[in-house]
């Protein structure tokens, strides 16, 4: 009987410190899920390396946001000879209002493309560059925007070379603690 309850004990501890990971909010709010994709480059995928934040209307101060390194390339219209770059973004952003049935983000973007990108993972240098034989796309671009989305909608920022930021906009409501993640699901 007393492993019975040390069970149920325990695997009430276990879906409790589960939920702990979320954020509960105690009044309606809104989250700006903001992504950043490259292209795929061999056509098998709707998308390519990249990754989503969310920025929360409950956080103060903006969300950082960076993305892991994107390949990209640019070809003549033959495709018999191209160029290729990493593409990096990274930023942040912060909603600055919002209404019933929208919310206003401002994001601040700094795109670089080069010939090479490096990381440092558990310590170690990880290095990552297109060959010396190849001609290497070299670029960088910063981006200010306020954008006002509507929830449920898709508002998108075309960066050179296929990479595509997507902002999408929903309500959470008070007591949620999981984000329901099918409003932003078509992007």
């Amino acid at each position: 009987m007393h492993a019975v309850v040390r069970c149920a004990s325990f695997l009430a501890f276990v879906v409790v410190a589960g939920c702990a990971g979320g954020k509960f909010v105690e009044k309606e709010s809104a989250v700006v899920t903001v992504s950043a994709y490259g292209p795929d480059l061999f056509g098998q995928h709707a998308r390519g390396t990249g990754g989503s934040w969310d920025v929360r209307e409950i956080t103060r101060g903006a969300t950082p946001l960076s993305y892991p390194a994107m390949e990209v390339r640019a070809c003549n219209q033959s495709r018999t000879a191209c160029s290729l770059g990493f593409g990096v973004v990274d930023g942040s952003a912060e909603i600055i209002s919002s209404s019933p049935t929208a919310a206003t983000v401002a994001i601040n973007l700094n795109y670089k493309v080069g010939r090479s990108y490096s990381h440092i993972v558990n310590g170690q240098e990880i290095k990552q560059e297109v060959p010396a034989d190849i001609q290497a796309l070299q670029g960088n671009q910063q981006i200010s925007k306020r954008i006002e989305v509507a929830y449920g909608e898709v508002a998108h920022i075309q960066l050179p070379y296929g990479v595509d930021v997507a902002v999408c906009a929903q309500r959470q409501n008070a007591g949620e603690i999981v984000l329901d993640r099918s409003v932003c699901q078509a992007f």
